[in-house]
């Protein structure tokens, strides 16, 4: 059986954290969280990311602590804290990236990534987890369309895409209620969606698989059924809910904590915190992106 790394792309507050758990219980995958902040966890510092939860992973334990992520390090023979695992671009790319039209953009930034040390540690690191775990999928919520994309270019057999929009209306709700301005919420999920577009729209439907968050929450047999025979999986009764133990998650939402939070529930809170005036500006914000992905 080919060995496959599931990248879950979406914007932030998407619902990536409930995705990754319900996949994880399938006893062939390993769910793994935000994988690219496996260096913070390391080293515990918060100034490359901050979370509102301890940077601990989900079996309770520091990742220095903890006997999963011992083994990966002791067979990769490197300290974890060592791997390059985001996209990073100079002053002078990032220039270049924001000046040329989408059709050069993409095949700059493919230029850039390729052969990059954060290519090669996000492989060596896959192969290591898949040699501790003995399963023969992981799922990546990291939401790097970048780091997808640039595996994707190195191993385009062993990568897959999974797509996850939520409403726009949704998504800015969650972001203002931790601080952000209607504004800034907006114009990041119009950027984000952008992006996906941009790097998966020439990819195949073998590769990509599209869903909503809505639907997962509304339909989560037929959604998942569908999943696992886009990753040629058998579906089995024991996604429908988030697993509370066994698992090695690191980064993503509190909620992944919270032991009482097993059943799959759709969060409607945003359809009334909006006035006539704030939908108005939000639909001319997200433009065109909303109709792009269903909203």
């Amino acid at each position: 059986m080919t060995r496959q790394i599931a990248f879950v792309l979406s914007e932030v507050r998407s619902g990536s954290t409930l995705l990754d758990q319900l996949i994880g219980a399938h006893p062939d995958v390993m769910s793994l969280g935000e994988l690219h902040w496996l260096p913070a966890y390391v080293t515990q510092d918060r100034s490359i990311y901050d979370p509102r939860h301890e940077l601990i992973c989900t079996c309770g334990r520091t990742v220095n602590e903890c006997e999963f992520w011992s083994q990966v390090a002791q067979r990769l023979g490197r300290p974890l804290d060592s791997l390059h695992l985001r996209p990073s671009f100079s002053a002078t790319e990032k220039r270049l990236l924001g000046r040329f039209p989408r059709a050069f953009r993409n095949r700059l930034l493919q230029n850039l990534l390729a052969g990059s040390a954060m290519v090669r540690d996000t492989l060596a690191l896959a192969d290591c987890l898949f040699a501790v775990s003995g399963r023969h999928y992981l799922v990546d919520s990291s939401k790097s369309t970048f780091r997808f994309r640039a595996v994707y270019d190195a191993r385009p057999l062993q990568t897959r895409g999974l797509i996850l929009t939520r409403d726009y209306r949704a998504v800015v709700h969650s972001k203002m209620k931790r601080g952000d301005s209607l504004e800034s919420a907006a114009i990041g999920w119009r950027s984000r969606m952008r992006q996906i577009a941009a790097l998966t729209d020439d990819l195949s439907r073998e590769h990509v698989f599209q869903l909503s968050y809505e639907n997962l929450c509304r339909d989560p047999v037929g959604v998942l059924s569908r999943l696992c025979e886009f990753l040629k999986l058998t579906f089995t009764p024991a996604m429908l809910e988030r697993p509370t133990s066994g698992t090695h998650h690191i980064g993503g939402s509190p909620s992944k904590f919270d032991r009482s939070r097993v059943e799959i529930a759709l969060d409607t809170a945003y359809e009334n915190a909006f006035s006539a005036a704030e939908l108005d500006r939000l639909a001319n914000l997200v433009g065109e992106s909303a109709g792009r992905w269903g909203y």
